[in-house]
């Protein structure tokens, strides 16, 4: 059962880091990137609004939504 009405959302994939590796002269460089999704918690009220978390209730929050997740998921296997 979760603990609370949640929306979690993954935002728009945004460019985070590029990096470039060589390891010798004359060998082909490899380049890396590495991007991310932000992600967004609203907090659905009665009424049916949304609010966004941020912060430690975020925080706190996301951690209940996972827990709940494990939860599921070790019932769906037999656990």
């Amino acid at each position: 059962m979760i603990a609370m009405d949640l929306i979690v959302a993954y935002g728009p994939e945004q460019l985070s880091d590029i990096t470039v590796h060589q390891d010798a002269p004359g060998e082909a460089a490899v380049i890396e990137t590495v991007t991310v999704r932000p992600v967004r918690v609203y907090d659905k009220r009665p009424d049916g609004s949304l609010v966004e978390l941020f912060g430690e209730a975020k925080t706190a929050a996301l951690t209940a939504f996972w827990a709940d997740v494990e939860r599921f998921n070790q019932q769906e296997n037999g656990s």
